[in-house]
Order: C-alpha cells, then structure tokens, then sequence
C-alpha cells in the first residue's frame, strides 16, 4: 500500500488568488462609500442649513423683521463676519438680552459639530464660507444670476422666491449645501 498525500494548509497559489480577489472586491466597494458618505454629508448640510431658515423665519414672525443684519434683502450676508451675532440672534442668550433677541427666545439650538475649531458656524464639510440672504416682508426674487458662480448649479432655472436663503460654499463642486426657505 502507497501513502496518500493529505494537504493540511493552502498552497502559496491559492492564499495569494484569495487575496487578489479580496482585493479586488475592496477596490470596488470603496469608491461607492466615498460616494455616500460625501452624499450623507451633503444631505447633513442641506438639513443644517434649512434648520437655520426655519429659524430665521420663525425670528421674523416672532419680531416681525429678519434680524437686522439681514436688512439689505439682495445683498448675501457671509455668516462668518457675524459672530455671536448670528449665534445670540437665533438661540438667545441664557438669562441675558441680547439686542437682537430681547426675548432671549430659543430659536435654533447649535450643537457642537456645527462650529468650527474657532467657533464659527461650519457645515458638515467643516467650511465656514456659509451665505444669508433674507427679505423684511414678502418673499426674495432673486434670478440665478445673482448668485455666485460656485453654486449657480445648484440655484432653479426661475431662481429663487422664498423669505430666506442661505447656502454654503467650498472648493470642491461636490460639497456645497443650499438652503432656500
């Protein structure tokens, strides 16, 4: 009687196919969850950015105007060079009157994320370039031509018509945030 050959282990062939294979599948699957987390990202931003809306439409029914800093209805106001403005203006200061908020009312809550390492409002990208425009009473009419080129993509044909508009601005096409409430 001959001796049978029993293999215990895999071959240095067949460890180096799984492997290839176990690569491949990873070289497919990673571009689509690159793609839906930068696509969740975007949608967290439209959410962040239709929230202060509300809030900003809920301060004019309340004081019956837009925060003053508002008061120019065509001209985009860069929420950056506003400070604890914007911040005191929509979520009131705990037990003191803010000028824009005498009724220390809370409008938008901030959470943690929505700063960003300076304090500044961010979307969910990190960029602190985030634009407001609204209107005292009435809606705005703004054409898409008034709005700047990085986001004209993202802007109706007809334009906008809405009381508030705010929108968020970064290098990259993909990761830009409307908001038209």
């Amino acid at each position: 009687m001959g001796r049978r050959w029993q293999r215990k282990a895999f071959t240095l062939i067949e460890m180096l196919c799984v492997l290839a294979i176990i690569g491949l599948l990873m070289g497919l699957l990673l571009p689509s969850l690159g793609a839906a987390r930068v696509s969740s990202m975007r949608q967290r931003s439209r959410i962040q950015l239709h929230g202060l809306a509300m809030a900003l439409e809920d301060y004019a029914l309340h004081y019956g105007q837009p925060p003053k800093f508002l008061s120019t209805p065509e001209v985009p106001v860069p929420v950056a060079t506003l400070g604890e403005q914007f911040f005191g203006a929509l979520q009131g200061v705990d037990g003191a009157a803010d000028p824009l908020n005498p009724d220390n009312v809370r409008f938008y809550v901030f959470r943690a994320d929505e700063k960003d390492g300076e304090g500044r409002l961010a979307d969910a990208f990190g960029s602190g370039e985030i634009y407001a425009m609204g209107r005292r009473k009435g809606r705005l009419a703004v054409p898409k031509e008034a709005f700047p080129e990085k986001i004209r993509d993202l802007v109706p044909e007809e334009g906008v018509s809405e009381s508030f508009v705010l929108w968020s601005l970064s290098d990259r096409p993909n990761r830009r945030g409307t908001s038209w409430q």
